[in-house]
Order: structure tokens, then sequence, then C-alpha cells
């Protein structure tokens, strides 16, 4: 699966590498130990803005189970958040982008016909191992879903064994930081709610989420048999909510079907379409981006993790959310005709 060149490890996988069914007992498979090995030399060697200290958490008392974690370096530390105001916002040059990553935050090269996909560390860390799957990177896209990286985050999630590993996005103006097309990677090494929780059939693979805080819609790879299926049916919605310049974060984890069983066998995806974060007054408490909209809250302060409790997250989930899932959701059987008939079917 590795090779190097230029002292950058290149990735090279095929179909048989996927883990499609995994225990709940972590084995870690040959990417999952090279990514540790790679992250953890990054660490030593001083490349991070800060060394990975999530000081505190807890599960908060409620039905949800919501996983806080106090992590002010990532609140204070991290790089400036690039100005966004709007979804069509092109790529900017003269700001800060991925093509000047110094070679020591590159881990791997994904092989394929230009060698332009890159996993890199995240030197502003929320969790353990925390990296970027940068696509195409020298061709500059801004940070808009396309169907082929939808795929190789897809495809990267397979390579791993661990039920904790996790990968998510930030559309713009949904909190991502950099206008340069990215997806986060991350192990995240706690049982979560939105592994198993009761979805309600909407359409084939796609299933609806109203018993959570945060309302929005989920894939399962179990319904739709191929990747190849799994990835048009998300990118159906996600590129509608492109289109309208709707905001949106993707989460996309392992999953049980029965969460009695010690087997994750199903992976699912969560689309949120959402408030613009420029619609988001209040972000004291923490920032409403992909991860708290799953259940993960990166908590800013001491004081605020000491008081904070389910029902204020709750509340903010909420609002978040609820209104563009109901507008989406009404037009939702539209959007899934007009996809089809794209397709053919």
């Amino acid at each position: 699966m590795f090779t190097t060149e230029e002292n950058i490890p290149n990735l090279n996988y095929k179909y048989n590498n996927f883990h499609f069914s995994i225990s709940e007992k972590e084995n870690e498979s040959e990417f999952d130990i090279k990514l540790k090995q790679a992250w953890e030399k990054a660490q030593k060697n001083g490349i991070f803005r800060y060394v990975l200290n999530i000081s505190n958490w807890r599960i908060l008392e409620g039905p949800y189970k919501l996983l806080v974690q106090l992590n002010p370096d990532r609140a204070f530390r991290r790089r400036t958040p690039e100005h966004i105001t709007t979804m069509l916002q092109p790529f900017d040059s003269t700001k800060f982008n991925f093509t000047r990553l110094p070679k020591s935050e590159i881990m791997f090269k994904i092989e394929n016909e230009d060698n332009s996909d890159i996993i890199a560390v995240n030197v502003s860390p929320i969790e353990w191992c925390h990296s970027l799957i940068i696509i195409k990177y020298l061709q500059c896209l801004p940070q808009s879903v396309t169907q082929y990286s939808l795929q190789k985050a897809i495809e990267i999630l397979l390579l791993s064994s661990s039920p904790y590993f996790r990968v998510a996005y930030n559309s713009l103006c949904a909190f991502a930081s950099v206008n340069h097309l990215h997806w986060h990677l991350y192990y995240l090494k706690h049982n979560m709610l939105l592994e198993y929780i009761d979805v309600q059939p909407y359409q084939d693979s796609l299933f609806l989420l109203e018993n959570f805080p945060s309302k929005g819609f989920c894939f399962k790879l179990s319904s739709s048999k191929k990747i190849e299926t799994f990835v048009s049916s998300i990118f159906s919605l996600v590129n509608y909510l492109q289109k309208h310049q709707i905001a949106h974060n993707i989460y996309v984890t392992r999953a049980k079907t029965i969460n009695s069983e010690e087997i994750y066998d199903d992976v699912r995806a969560y689309v949120w379409a959402r408030k613009s974060h420029v619609d988001v007054k209040d972000t004291t408490l923490f920032n409403p981006a992909v991860c708290e909209l799953f259940g993960h809250i990166s908590i800013k302060t001491e004081e605020a993790y000491q008081n904070l409790t389910e029902t204020t997250i709750v509340k903010i989930l909420d609002y978040v959310t609820k209104e563009s899932y109901l507008l989406i959701k009404k037009d939702l059987h539209k959007i899934i005709q007009n996809q089809m008939t794209k397709d053919g079917i």
C-alpha cells in the first residue's frame, strides 16, 4: 500500500484494502498504523501550533449523549480563519492555502494520475490524528465538494479498520476556515449516538434524522450496496445545496445495524443544511461546525465547559439546522427525481 518518493510516502490502495465490517475491538489496519506513526512523528517534531491536550471531557446528562471536550488551544492558538461571507467566494492565491504547506506537514501522497491528492497534518488538532485530505491541491479548487473528493473521503475511511475513524467537511459559510478544497479526518474514541440512532427511511439509501438536535439527512452504505451508488446519492443532495448556496456540513462515520452487537457493519454519511455562520451570532461557547452537529462539542473555555448543559447545546443545534432542514425536506422528492433524470434512471 505504501511506497516512498521524495521522502513522502505514496498511498496506493485497491478495493481489497477496504474494510466494510469491523469489530468494536479496535484492530489497526496498515493505513491506521502508518497514519498514526506519521502524525505522532509530526507532533514530536514540533510541527503543530500546540501539543494536543484535551484537558477535560464528559458526556452530558440527557438523552443525546453529547460529548463535550475542553480544548482552549484550538480556540485561541489556531491560524485565524479566512474571512468568508459567501458560498461563491473564489479561491484566492494571496490568502493562506495548501499549496503553501511545507513538506514536513504532508504525510502521504494519494497515488493517482498526478499525485495531487495528499493527506497532511492539521497543525491545530481537535482530536487524535486530526489531519486533512486535500484533493487536487495543485489545482487550487475552492471549498466546494466534488463527487471525486467525496468518493476519496469515503475510500479513506474504508481503509481504516478502527470504528473511531471519522471524516468530516465544512462548507463555506459553515465554518470552513480555508477556501481550498479539503476534508477533515480524525479518531474520536467514544461511542456516539449517531452511530446507531434510529433514522426514518425516505428512499433507497436516504433517511431522515429528526430525533436529534441537529436535524438532517442520513445516507447508509448498506442500503446502496456499491460505494459509487452511495457517493452518487450523497452528492445529489450536496450538489443541490451548493447550487442553491445553502451552507452545509457532512460527517461520515462507521455505524451499527444493531447497537448491542460488537460489529460495525455499516457506514453512515450525515448531511446537514444549516444557517450560514454569518447568521449564527453567539459563538462564545463553541462554534457549531460539523463535529458539533455530530454531537462532538469542542469547548473554548473552562467556564463554558463547567456550566454547559445539554439543553443549551440542543437549542443552538436546533436553531442552526431546523429551518434549513424543513425547507430542503419539502423539496426532497423533487431533488431526488431531478438527479435520477440526470443519471438516466
